[in-house]
C-alpha cells in the first residue's frame, strides 16, 4: 500500500511551518501534518515537535495493543502536552501552537481512524466516480458560522477571516481532539494542510489524484498547482492509497 508526503514553504513565506510523516508502523500507516503558527515564537518548532511525540508515541503503543482508537487520541494529546510543556520552559516560544490532521489505517481489519485540532484536513477521494469527501471537521471560525447558519460554505471560501483557529494543539495544558473512523471501501486518503486546500480547488484534487499512479508525482503536482494559484501559504500533502 503506497504512502507519499510531500511539504513546500510557498512562494510567500520564507520558513516552513508545516511538518508532516507518512511511515509503515507494524501492520499500520500512520500519517500526520501539523501546520505550526507563531512565526518566530516557533510555529516551525511547534508543529516539528508534535509530530515527533505524536509518532513515537503511537509507535511505543502499537507494540503492545490494537486499540487503535485509544492510540491515535492518547498520541494526539501526549503530542499537546510536548509542544505545551516546551512553550512553558522556553519563554521565547510561548504562544506558539499547531494544527495536526493524524490518520492511522489497518491493513489487516481495513479499518481507519483520524483524529483533527485545527484546520489541516482529511479527505477520502473517490477517484473512480470523481468525488471528494472531508473527513475532519475545520475548527475555525467561518466553519462555525457555516454551522450555525450564518455563513455558506462558498462564503466561508472566501472569507477574509477564514484563517481564524478557533482550536490549536499546544496552546493549553488540555485540548479537545475529534475523532472518525470508518470501514474502508474504496478510494484515496489526503491529508493537507491549508496551503493546499485553500490554493487547490476540490475539483483539481480530484483530477490530479485521480490521475496519476506514482504517489510521490500525485503529492508534487498537488503542491505546484498551489504555487501555480498563489502559494501563498506553506504546502503539505500526504496520500495514503489502499
Amino acid at each position: 500500500m503506497p504512502i507519499a508526503g510531500k511539504t513546500d514553504t510557498g512562494k510567500q513565506r520564507k520558513m516552513n511551518e508545516d511538518t508532516f510523516f507518512a511511515e509503515k508502523i507494524n501492520s499500520v500507516y500512520l500519517a500526520l501534518v501539523c501546520d505550526g503558527m507563531g512565526g518566530a515564537k516557533g510555529g516551525n518548532v511547534a508543529s516539528a515537535t508534535a509530530v515527533r511525540d505524536c509518532a513515537e508515541t503511537f509507535r511505543r503503543a502499537s507494540a503492545y495493543s490494537k486499540d487503535y482508537e485509544a492510540i491515535l487520541m492518547s498520541a494526539v494529546a501526549s503530542a499537546n502536552d510536548a509542544v505545551f510543556l516546551k512553550a512553558v520552559a522556553r519563554p521565547e516560544l510561548r504562544g506558539m501552537g499547531t494544527t495536526i490532521a493524524a490518520f492511522a489505517f489497518d491493513t489487516e481489519s481495513r479499518e481507519y481512524y483520524a483524529a483533527n485540532v485545527g484546520d489541516s484536513r482529511l479527505y477520502l477521494i473517490d477517484d473512480k466516480n470523481f468525488k471528494l469527501t472531508q473527513i475532519t471537521k475545520d475548527h475555525s471560525y467561518v466553519q462555525k458560522l457555516v454551522d450555525d447558519g450564518f455563513m455558506t460554505k462558498e462564503e466561508a471560501e472566501n472569507s477574509p477571516q477564514k484563517n481564524i483557529i478557533m482550536r490549536v494543539l499546544g496552546i493549553d495544558e488540555e485540548v479537545e481532539i475529534d475523532f472518525f473512523t470508518g470501514r474502508y471501501e474504496s478510494g484515496i486518503f489526503l491529508l493537507c494542510s491549508d496551503g493546499l486546500s485553500n490554493y487547490v480547488q476540490e475539483d483539481d484534487i480530484i483530477k490530479y489524484v485521480a490521475q496519476y499512479d506514482d504517489l510521490d508525482h500525485c503529492v508534487s503536482e498537488l503542491i505546484a498547482k498551489a504555487n501555480e494559484n498563489g502559494g501563498g501559504d506553506n504546502i503539505t500533502a500526504v496520500i495514503v492509497k489502499p
